[in-house]
């Protein structure tokens, strides 16, 4: 039986005004939740807590309502809300330029559940499985992050989707699966658990912490001391896929890895917000596992410089709201003092210039070892992939986005450019592994226009176009026609 798969947190917690609690989902979500007066606008994806529908429609009306705007399935009874839905990506490509190459193809199917029980309790789950064949800069990037067997690499990594076995010719077969509950004992206190990603920031990027990575099992508790001033904490058990030289299972565990995240956070009013991320990676052992030193389940800050073998950065994240349209953000963080193992991102979110419109504007700038540590096997990583942004470290990054929607029907336009500085791809893996150093530049423009069918799920039908351009060797591009259901980000501009 195949392993199953897939996606997300997007959690919700509910108390008497049935107030919705959103995690990482796809672009399409966060480009919303960080519209300037959102709060005021109610909750997207999750419409949780509503009373029980007793209007009587027709079967066709029915039918159309939850195929066209609500999930396929939902249950509203006392103290009860369910909502399942099915996930599906299907999608047929194919390179336009260079040498034939097989048809590119996607392949997904799964479902996605979440719902409410009393008040102050709410969970998500998803499952998918996944066959597909990628281009070849995103099949190169899958192989060169795979799992280890002593020096030999195999089985790649799929960005969110974890680890890959063949399928077919240069196909891809995988499968993940991802949940998560929140707990709201008293208003001031959040409890989560599960194992799914999270993001930090208002940018398209993060540098501190992305849902980029595959799935981890972990627990974030936050406390609110009044409306301004909030502290929390969040522990994670992290793998390095390098099999154990000692098991007496059919194969051997992956090397596991502690990281530890505490966040001090500061909202001046509901324009201006600013946050301060201390984070350690914490070793469980090489050959044999072991749990972490006993400081790392405190719920204190800077515990981890207490550890030489530890890796720690630290970070401030920012965000400010100019008028009714605009929103400023910023990410610095660092694990040493000089420049190469510095990160810093500047953004700008403009929204409705047009009606339904959205510009941004994003600098990265990540030093070339600012995610490495001297033991390359406690890095800032998980799953051989990195756990901020996800081509690593070693470059300059300059994001335009811009997308429109007219009803149903949407628009966007995404182009990307690197500037690559002393970058290695494979730097952060955790056996060394000799590869090229680049200086460099590298073009991502990608064009996307569709129909958005049922917008609760994102589910769409679309075509997408991608040109890249890097160095001689490679020079794609890509065609892409499909139909899905676009509830996580899955990253491929890297």
């Amino acid at each position: 039986m195949k392993k199953f798969v897939l996606l997300f947190v997007l959690m919700s917690a509910f108390f008497v005004h049935s107030q919705v609690e959103t995690l990482t989902g796809h672009s399409f979500f966060r480009d919303q939740m960080q519209q300037p007066g959102f709060q005021q606008k109610g909750p997207i994806i999750c419409d949780v807590g509503f009373e029980k529908d007793t209007t009587r429609e027709s079967f066709g009306k029915k039918l159309k309502s939850h195929f066209m705007e609500n999930y396929l399935f939902e249950v509203h009874e006392e103290n009860i809300n369910l909502y399942i839905s099915p996930v599906v990506n299907f999608q047929l490509g194919k390179n336009l330029v260079g040498e034939e190459e097989p048809y590119l193809f996607q392949n997904s199917r799964g479902f996605y559940v979440n719902g409410t029980l009393l008040k102050n309790f709410s969970f998500c789950s998803a499952f998918v499985e996944n066959q597909a064949r990628f281009s070849v800069y995103e099949t190169d990037y899958i192989a060169r992050h795979g799992e280890f067997y002593s020096t030999l690499q195999q089985n790649g990594v799929v960005p969110g989707g974890g680890r890959t076995k063949p399928f077919k010719d240069g196909g891809y077969d995988y499968a993940y699966a991802i949940g998560s509950f929140l707990y709201k004992p008293i208003e001031s206190l959040e409890i989560r658990a599960g194992n799914a990603q999270k993001f930090i920031g208002s940018g398209y990027r993060s540098l501190l912490l992305s849902d980029h990575s595959y799935q981890s099992p972990n627990l974030e508790i936050k406390f609110a001391f009044n409306e301004k001033w909030s502290y929390g904490m969040r522990k994670t058990r992290l793998f390095n896929l390098i099999r154990k030289p000692e098991y007496s299972t059919v194969e051997g565990y992956y090397q596991p890895k502690a990281h530890g995240l505490h966040f001090l956070e500061y909202k001046f009013n509901n324009k201006l917000s600013i946050g301060l991320y201390e984070q350690s990676i914490w070793s469980m052992g090489d050959t044999t596992t072991q749990n972490p030193n006993a400081l790392f389940y405190l719920p204190l800050p800077m515990l981890g410089m207490t550890q030489s073998t530890n890796y720690n950065l630290y970070g401030l994240n920012a965000s400010e709201v100019l008028g009714k349209k605009v929103r400023l953000y910023q990410q610095f963080i660092l694990s040493g003092f000089e420049l190469n193992k510095m990160g810093l991102q500047l953004g700008v979110r403009v929204y409705d210039l047009m009606p339904n419109s959205m510009l941004q504007l994003e600098y990265n700038k990540v030093g070339e070892e600012l995610y490495l540590s001297i033991n390359p096997r406690m890095s800032f990583t998980h799953y051989n992939l990195p756990l901020a942004h996800p081509k690593g470290q070693g470059f300059h990054e300059f994001i335009l986005r811009l997308n429109y929607s007219w009803k149903r029907i949407y628009g966007e336009s995404k182009s990307i450019i690197f500037w690559l500085k002393n970058f290695n791809e494979r730097d952060l893996l955790p056996v060394p592994v000799s590869s090229t150093t680049f200086n460099d530049y590298l073009i991502h423009q990608q064009l996307e226009l569709g129909y958005r069918i049922n917008p609760k799920i994102n589910f769409c039908l679309f075509v997408r176009g991608v040109y890249r351009k890097f160095n001689v060797e490679e020079n794609q591009m890509l065609l892409h026609f499909g139909l899905s259901t676009n509830l996580f980000s899955s990253y491929n501009d890297y």
